[in-house]
């Protein structure tokens, strides 16, 4: 099953947000695939794959204290609205959803971002439209304003840095053997292959008066990618981690030496991102980094999941303020109990079908007040010991992992 994944770069220490005296940055982002939220309305999804849960993210932080100037967001907030408007109107050509559906649309993504609505300028995003792209996701972090009331992590700011990506995501091969770079893929590896997250709109090229954008693909191997400027890259992640520490030469370099630095990418295959940063060559010794991701790098990630979990622990967590000793590495355990707490069912259908009995599913089984065949005592069994699993207290605070007894006892039977 999808399993979020952790990493912590070397000698880092107790990694908390909760350490610098003036609070840390936080940038949420959605993002979208451009073949589903990036081209007109006619061509559109229904349903945003990030919206609401940026919403959820943003309603976390707030209620946890966090202040409005410490939080930007990249998404399209006010654009996905629009198209929902639009089709309560029936005025998307060629619609096929009547309008109804369209406004019970509108009232669900305007429920689960309520707060952010009420407290956004004209209810959009910081960055929204056609400025959700990788390039400005780079440019926040480096502390680049593209306007003069660009909010941006503060180029010469110490404070902790988080930021959550929520998308879709995936990966294509990077080279390939034999006639000049024209043959064979290799085969699928950390070392042949880009992993990246997609965004709905593309980085905008040199022609186009943006500084960063002349280079930003040159070091990428986009193997042709016709859509690569909407990708953002792990090698283009790394890039922004490095702009968030200070020079070496920096007479502030001390005292920002170990900046913490939290990241959450929340998309499929988001373990392969992560993977890039466990080479030695990309981890950044000047921050005390800490990546989690929402799945193994081959495989796909669950509709919220570690994200809706991670959040409403990082606001609990928040809301007992300095006094908590809570480190990193201890939310993510708890947070990852969580999302297995609430995803069992994922984990109870894989041991179905890796533990598939056929005399069991052609038996018919007899239960007082059930219709025969209506209930398995399998399935029941099985759910139990899952549950248990992860709802058991832990046996100490060190040792966040499941409890199997109980599965090993099913198992022996």
């Amino acid at each position: 099953m999808a399993a979020a994944e952790v990493f912590s770069s070397a000698d880092c220490g107790p990694v908390r947000l909760s350490d610098h005296p003036n609070g840390a940055w936080f940038v949420l982002c959605g993002g979208e695939a451009q073949s589903l939220q990036g081209g007109p309305y006619a061509t559109r999804e229904f349903v945003h794959t990030s919206i609401p849960f940026v919403g959820e993210a943003y309603t976390a932080l707030r209620s946890a204290g966090v202040p409005m100037e410490r939080i930007i967001t990249i998404a399209q907030l006010d654009d996905y609205l629009r198209y929902l408007r639009s089709g309560v109107a029936e005025a998307i050509p060629d619609q096929q959803i009547p309008g109804h559906y369209y406004q019970e649309q509108l009232d669900r993504t305007s429920a689960s971002c309520a707060r952010w609505l009420a407290e956004s300028e004209g209810g959009r995003a910081d960055y929204d439209h056609a400025d959700v792209n990788p390039a400005t996701f780079m440019n926040v972090l480096a502390g680049k304003r593209t306007g003069a009331e660009s909010k941006v992590v503060p180029a010469d700011s110490d404070a902790p840095v988080f930021f959550g990506l929520y998308s879709h995501g995936d990966s294509h091969a990077a080279k390939r053997e034999g006639d000049g770079g024209a043959g064979e893929v290799v085969p699928h590896s950390y070392h042949s292959a880009e992993w990246f997250i997609h965004f709905p709109y593309p980085a905008p090229g040199a022609e186009e008066g943006q500084n960063n954008a002349t280079d930003m693909y040159d070091f990428v191997a986009t193997e042709g990618q016709s859509n690569h400027r909407n990708l953002l890259y792990a090698t283009q992640i790394r890039l922004a981690l490095h702009a968030l520490a200070p020079p070496s030469s920096s007479p502030t370099s001390a005292s920002r030496k170990k900046r913490p630095v939290i990241s959450l990418l929340n998309c499929c295959r988001s373990g392969g991102l992560l993977e890039f940063m466990r080479r030695p060559s990309a981890i950044q010794p000047d921050l005390a980094l800490f990546s989690m991701c929402s799945s193994q790098g081959h495989r796909d990630s669950l509709v919220s999941g570690f994200w809706s979990a991670f959040f409403s622990e990082l606001r609990d967590t928040l809301r007992r303020g300095s006094g908590s000793d809570t480190d990193m590495m201890q939310l993510f355990s708890v947070a990852e109990r969580r999302y297995h707490r609430e995803n069992k069912y994922e984990a109870l259908n894989h041991l179905k079908e890796a533990a598939f009995s056929y005399d069991i599913w052609q038996s018919e089984f007899h239960f007082s007040g059930a219709r025969v065949g209506n209930v398995d005592p399998w399935h029941l069994d099985l759910t139990a010991a899952l549950t248990t699993a992860w709802e058991s207290e832990p046996a100490s605070d060190n040792d966040n992992g499941p409890d199997w007894t109980a599965l090993e006892r099913l198992q022996v039977r």
